[in-house]
């Protein structure tokens, strides 16, 4: 059972740190797409942004894992939003005075991506830490809470406004929130070496163990997934899930300017708005999971998603497109609060960082794929066909992998059931 007790100040400062991180994102998520259609009107060039910030992942993602399990991992975020701030400064400054064209903002997407290849593994693995395993589905769920306000209702909603004001203010303002969240982690206290680091003196090691170690330490990432079928079917299901969601972000900005004619600010109020359902699904998932059981919502969040984005593709009115998508991060979100803590529970603690890197290398994998062939479709079709294209190919995802999942699920997190305490059984 859950517990009662208030989550500790360490978590309010972390998440603090984090939602500041989120209202950033936001603001970028809508700035970058925008400055992109202010430099060109091809879907497969204003795609490539999309694309050239996710690969990262993909490329470095993994090794990231390993980093973060044989590290501190405060200085590790510290350092990445620092390093962020910095490329987002350069990048303000070129638009000010006005050189940037689409192959520097693909750079810029890229570096900024490096970044976060880093930090968000070492967030999923840093919480554990610092709350308690019975408390860990509410402070995720808290976590989402702070996401979705910040990235999605603050964080887009000003992209848009800020945007129309100035070309460089979006980029600015994000400097400056990922600053602030680098001052808040510094804040919290120091922690403890990992014990693989007290081991000996990595540095003094040959270059030929150290290689060897890497190398073992990517493959026992992997292993820990793939030779579980819960957490096997679950990344293979967030893979086209994610793809799925880089198609949408793929042709967003698009979608919104021409087919629904929303202009710059009602691109960002719109995806604020559809915010609601997501902050909706992150408040309402520890009960609606309790009563429902892991299986029925799982079930019910990749078919929910799948259909709003179909559904988008016959709509050109703003306020039903808010509505559609609400449904979809309603659906994501309650997934997520879900899968997270079963992970964080399910996983060892020098474990975390890899699985969760792994997880994100897939979802990341898929997503500048999604995004890049949806850039492509849309240029030969239209953006409408995308949305049914990629959302039919998720609900022939969800037919195959759903029905692995159903027992699993149903094990590790039952009805009745407020956390994944359990869910290191037999995985």
């Amino acid at each position: 059972m859950g517990s009662t007790a208030k989550l500790p100040q360490s978590f309010w400062i972390f998440w603090s740190a984090l939602t500041a991180t989120n209202v950033g994102d936001g603001i970028r998520l809508v700035a970058f797409p925008l400055l992109a259609t202010s430099l060109s009107q091809n879907p497969t060039l204003i795609a490539l942004v999309t694309v050239f910030t996710y690969l990262p992942a993909l490329l470095f993602g993994q090794i990231a894992g390993v980093i973060v399990d044989r590290v501190p991992k405060r200085p590790l975020i510290v350092a990445s939003h620092i390093s962020r701030a910095v490329i987002l400064m350069v990048v303000a400054v070129v638009v000010a005075i006005g050189i940037l064209d689409i192959a520097m903002l693909c750079v810029a997407a890229f570096l900024y991506g490096v970044g976060e290849a880093a930090s968000d593994p070492a967030v999923h693995a840093m919480l554990p830490e610092i709350v308690s395993a019975s408390d860990l589905s509410r402070a995720n769920s808290d976590l989402q809470s702070g996401q979705i306000i910040g990235e999605m209702f603050i964080g887009r909603a000003c992209g848009g406004i800020l945007f129309a004001v100035a070309l460089p203010l979006p980029v600015a303002v994000n400097t400056l929130l990922l600053v602030a969240a680098a001052a808040a982690m510094l804040s919290l206290g120091k922690e403890q070496t990992p014990p693989a680091e007290k081991e000996g003196d990595h540095a003094a090691k040959p270059a030929a163990r150290r290689i060897r170690e890497l190398r073992d330490d990517l493959v026992d990432g992997i292993r820990v997934v793939t030779q579980s079928r819960l957490l096997g079917a679950m990344s293979l299901l967030v893979t086209v899930w994610a793809g799925v969601s880089g198609a949408f972000w793929g042709v967003a900005a698009i979608f919104a300017l021409r087919d629904l004619e929303s202009g710059e600010v009602g691109f960002g109020i719109l995806l604020a708005l559809a915010a609601v359902g997501s902050l909706v699904g992150a408040r309402i998932a520890i009960p609606v999971i309790r009563a429902f059981g892991a299986p029925g919502v799982a079930v019910t969040a990749v078919l929910v998603s799948a259909v709003s984005i179909i559904a988008l593709s016959g709509t050109h009115e703003l306020w039903l497109a808010s509505l559609l998508l609400a449904a979809n991060g309603a659906a994501v979100t309650l997934w997520n609060v879900m899968t997270i803590t079963i992970r964080q529970v399910a996983v060892e603690p020098n474990m975390l960082g890899r699985v969760s890197s792994t997880y994100l290398v897939l979802a990341r994998m898929s997503l500048p794929v999604g995004a890049g062939l949806a850039g492509a479709l849309a240029s030969a079709t239209d953006v409408p066909t995308v949305f049914i294209v990629f959302g039919s190919f998720l609900v022939l995802a969800s037919t195959v992998l759903l029905p692995l999942l159903w027992r699993e699920l149903g094990r590790i997190w039952p009805r009745g059931q407020t956390s994944a305490k359990q869910a290191g059984a037999g995985i």
